[in-house]
């Protein structure tokens, strides 16, 4: 349960003084502004009956998947905005998980090439210092004009009122089963997620990439080697990849008779469609501990996450599991050889 009122505020402002940084708490102050001007935008907005331009959203994977989703269906819903009022802006195919929540999508690759953006996308990260959309940057605020180019007027539901809303769940101010109040929560439809033709009939997914959690370094390497050659010893394994580097992960593609490489069936524009297609209709999914992993889980595949290293943060894991208690879905290091293989054994059990 959350504190009382004022609560968790209260404890933020305080960890702020302590900083002793002028700077942290103007930027703080300043965001708090910002965030609050926006909301009231969106709800005057909304209550007008005007069309809502939702996105760009720009950031992790695990975050959309997570936070910023849920938040948009609960925002959405607050202010009875329909469906067909709805247009969604986002990158790489990601539009396929919003078909609940938006009559149209604009994706961000077809208003800008995929080089390109990947460029201004590092260039906006390098200026903000992070990932993270505390605030619209003019890479946002240019996508937002050349997407209202093609909708015409709509008030804008910006990701900066996700962290907005979930900020003190975000910082442990607040305990994760709290976003199960701020977001709605509910799983992907996977029935009509179709795999592209030549992906085999029966199949484990498998994504590998390296992060904190699943560092490039031997013992990453000889953790996804064992699973790999575990599956591919008795199923087909399909390894997604993007087909071009579109963030700062960079996908690692293994090979062998028996596992197949799915470049060949995605584009940018279409990438992670393509990508959720490929998990949903797989017996289980293989990824590294992160953001992507989710994505088995909110499709309701039985997911395997492998991690070399703890996590930074244990927030995220804490909010995934309050959110869907009965995901099959589990965490494995290099010590969990008997994980490892209950896991695979199962799934080749599946077929």
């Amino acid at each position: 349960m959350a504190g009382p009122a004022g609560a968790s505020p209260g404890r933020r402002l305080l960890r702020l003084a302590r900083t002793g940084s002028p700077r942290t708490l103007v930027r703080a102050a300043r965001r708090q502004l910002v965030w609050r001007r926006s909301e009231a935008a969106f709800r005057r907005g909304a209550r007008a009956g005007r069309q809502v331009l939702v996105g760009p959203f720009l950031g992790e994977v695990g975050f959309e998947l997570l936070y910023w989703i849920p938040v948009v269906r609960r925002m959405l819903a607050e202010q009875g905005v329909e469906r067909e009022r709805v247009t969604v802006l986002t990158r790489g195919g990601a539009g396929s998980w919003y078909p609940d929540l938006a009559a149209r999508t604009i994706d961000v690759l077809d208003l800008i090439e995929p080089d390109a953006f990947l460029d201004a996308l590092v260039e906006r990260r390098r200026r903000a210092g992070e990932a993270k959309q505390f605030f619209a940057d003019r890479l946002d605020e240019e996508l937002t004009r050349l997407a209202l180019a093609r909708t015409g007027d709509a008030v804008q539901l910006h990701p900066l009122l996700m962290y907005s809303r979930m900020r003190f769940v975000l910082e442990g101010l607040e305990p994760p089963e709290r976003a199960t109040r701020i977001g709605d929560y509910r799983p992907l439809d996977r029935t009509e997620r179709l795999p592209p033709p030549g992906c085999p009939a029966d199949y484990v997914a498998v994504k590998l990439y390296f992060t904190d959690p699943f560092p490039d370094e031997p013992a990453s390497r000889a953790l996804a080697a064992r699973v790999l050659d575990r599956l591919a010893a008795e199923t087909d394994v399909v390894v997604l990849t993007s087909g071009v580097q579109l963030d700062e992960h960079r996908d690692w593609i293994p090979s062998g008779p028996r596992i197949h490489d799915s470049s060949a069936w995605v584009e940018p524009r279409d990438n992670l469609a393509v990508q959720t297609a490929l998990v949903a209709g797989a017996r289980a999914f293989v990824c590294p501990y992160g953001g992507f992993s989710y994505l088995g889980g909110l499709l309701g595949v039985p997911t395997l996450a492998l991690q070399t290293r703890q996590p930074y943060s244990p927030v995220h894991l804490a909010v995934f599991r309050a959110a869907f208690p009965d995901a099959d879905y589990e965490v494995a290091g290099p010590e969990s050889a008997e994980a490892v293989g209950r896991f695979a054994g199962a799934a080749v059990a599946r077929a």
